[in-house]
């Protein structure tokens, strides 16, 4: 595991804070060295992936860490693979690697649209959804397709034992996880036997076309029988709530019934009516009226791939 020191590449690992004390880095290049990072992770201690945030929460002052971990040299952290039943997106694969590793598949593409649809390409060439997931923000676009796949957080602690966890019992409230300071996130898991046969999509309507936060967003994904009805519809909101939410009467309406623009139409008052319950007063006449374009832009894009 490299140490960095204060005299090389100015002062990139050892710095002084705002504090006074110095900032030191650990690079673990293994599992084995991750877990002996974690066992010196003190409560300012940070993880960073990307870091994409790093400097703007620190500069506002949220954090003054004394150590940073940067894991992203370890191999089993920097792939997305299937194997065992399980789509295993590692924590320090960035969001243009989960796009060119997902973009063509149906039932995941939604987790590709949400990828590709992160910040600027810079951020997306560094950020990771493992960063967007413990980052917390309500407007995170990682945030509702984690919601619609169910999917789980691999966690690894400072005795190198890992623990699995539902990403909606991980993320608590808004900017608010479960993640202790000895632990680490590794994967996002999702169980692809469940999803098998599913088509999907994302959508987000932002402040403007492209290097935007989310005002709202859409994830959806569906799975139909023979004779082309829908046999199990998912529909996940996020910068909605302070976590996302689930539309499951929606869901529920779907179900046995052919997949088309009426019936678009016929859910929509139901993902509006989802919004206007959940979001803030302040924001809940344009979050609701939003809803019939960022229902009908979403299915759109999800009935072209079928």
């Amino acid at each position: 595991m490299q140490r960095l020191c204060p005299d090389r590449a100015r002062g990139q690992a050892r710095r002084e804070g705002e504090e006074g004390s110095a900032v030191q880095s650990l690079t673990p290049k293994t599992l084995a060295e991750l877990a002996q990072a974690l066992s010196a992770a003190t409560e300012k201690a940070k993880i960073i992936a990307g870091g994409t945030d790093f400097i703007i929460k620190e500069r506002a002052g949220k954090f003054a860490p004394d150590l940073l971990i940067y894991p992203g040299f370890i191999p089993e952290l920097n792939t997305v693979t299937k194997g065992n039943g399980v789509l295993r997106i590692g924590a320090a694969v960035p969001m243009n690697g989960i796009t060119a590793a997902l973009k063509d598949d149906k039932a995941f593409c939604a987790i590709a649209d949400a990828a590709s649809d992160v910040g600027s390409p810079q951020i997306r060439a560094k950020g990771t959804m493992a960063g967007n997931l413990c980052n917390a923000s309500p407007a995170g676009d990682m945030l509702p397709v984690s919601w619609l796949y169910d999917a789980q957080l691999e966690l690894m602690n400072a005795d190198g034992m890992a623990s699995v966890t539902p990403v909606n019992g991980f993320i608590t409230g808004p900017q608010k996880t479960i993640l202790r300071p000895d632990q680490a996130v590794t994967a996002i898991l999702v169980d692809l036997k469940q999803f098998e046969g599913f088509v999907s999509a994302f959508h987000k309507i932002g402040s403007r076309e492209r290097v935007s936060i989310s005002r709202e967003g859409l994830a959806a994904a569906v799975r139909l029988d023979e004779s082309g009805k829908v046999e199990q519809a998912r529909l996940s909101l996020g910068a909605v709530g302070g976590t996302p939410i689930r539309v499951t009467d929606a869901e529920e309406y779907m179900r046995g019934r052919v997949l088309d623009e009426k019936l678009v139409e016929e859910i929509t008052p139901m993902v509006a009516e989802t919004i206007h319950n959940n979001c803030r007063p302040a924001n809940r006449l344009y979050k609701t009226e939003a809803a019939r374009g960022l229902t009908a832009d979403t299915f759109a894009k999800l009935m072209s791939r079928l």
